[in-house]
């Protein structure tokens, strides 16, 4: 891999990595406050799920002989601007959908193996997020 692609990857890989710990952030912010019974168990497997995430990204970097950023994304401010759960649930699935469309992008620039393989699982899973963050509005909204 070249120098410029190596610098590409870990700039992926980091741009990840932030967007993840924000969504530890969200996650964590949400599910404290949140009374909601049937949200709170989404909540906190999504939270779990980009814990995990922030681990393998960290490994994927330190594999590149690098070290990870330590930053957060901007996404929790976006999420605080935010007024009701609503609205904080819809931005929710805006940001869930970001990062699997990213990794849709950027995938043909990984290299083959394991990063290619844990980044596909979590745009999976982040495709199921927004679907099961959409059933629940849908849900709600019919109650």
């Amino acid at each position: 891999m070249s120098e410029i692609e190596t610098t590409a990857l870990l700039n992926f890989f980091n741009m990840l990595l932030e967007a993840e710990r924000a969504g530890v952030a969200v996650l964590s912010e949400l599910n404290m406050r949140t009374e909601d019974q049937r949200l709170k168990p989404i909540l906190k497997k999504f939270l779990r799920d980009e814990g995990v995430n922030c681990r393998i990204l960290i490994s994927l970097i330190h594999d590149q002989n690098a070290k990870p950023s330590d930053k957060t994304g901007t996404f929790v401010d976006k999420i605080h601007a935010l007024d009701n759960l609503d609205e904080k649930i819809q931005l929710l699935i805006r940001g869930q959908a970001w990062v699997a469309r990213k990794i849709k992008e950027f995938r043909f620039n990984l290299p083959a193996g394991s990063a290619y393989w844990f980044l596909e699982a979590i745009r999976v899973q982040h495709d199921e997020n927004v679907d099961t963050l959409k059933k629940y509005l849908d849900k709600t909204e019919h109650h």
